[in-house]
């Protein structure tokens, strides 16, 4: 199984946000574990070291952050043309539908997020972790 992980998945984990901590982190460490190809795009990952670097006021904890997702995830490119597709859609969330459209390229099964409805206008399957986790189950 290939999935997509949404920013607020990687950042209950970082930042144990509960109560969405566990399932986010019994998501990655399957990711980790390689039972499931985990992947993040390109722009998520700035987006997590400016969300850590801005909640720790620590440089230092930031790069330790991206660090340890970098051997959890793969970053998925972000391509010109993805760019192209995601802008030419003009949703309401350019960022989310960049996301979606990453996903879609590399054959993801899911994007695994808290918040589906940010990404039901773009036509790719969505679970909560909860939901992975119990499908798995």
């Amino acid at each position: 199984m290939k999935i997509m992980c949404d920013t607020n998945i990687i950042m209950d984990m970082l930042l144990a946000r509960e109560p969405f901590a566990d399932d986010s982190c019994t998501v990655l460490t399957l990711c980790e574990e390689h039972r499931m190809d985990g992947f993040v795009s390109a722009s998520s990952i700035t987006d997590i070291y400016y969300l850590v670097r801005k909640h720790t006021h620590s440089t230092e904890l930031a790069y330790k952050a991206v660090g340890k997702l970098l051997e959890i995830v793969k970053v998925c490119s972000v391509t010109n043309n993805n760019v192209l597709m995601a802008f030419q859609k003009k949703a309401k969330d350019f960022e989310d539908c960049l996301m979606a459209v990453c996903a879609k390229s590399i054959h993801c099964d899911y994007i695994i997020t808290r918040n589906k409805k940010d990404f039901e206008e773009f036509d790719i399957p969505l679970l909560t972790p909860s939901e992975l986790l119990q499908q798995l189950s």
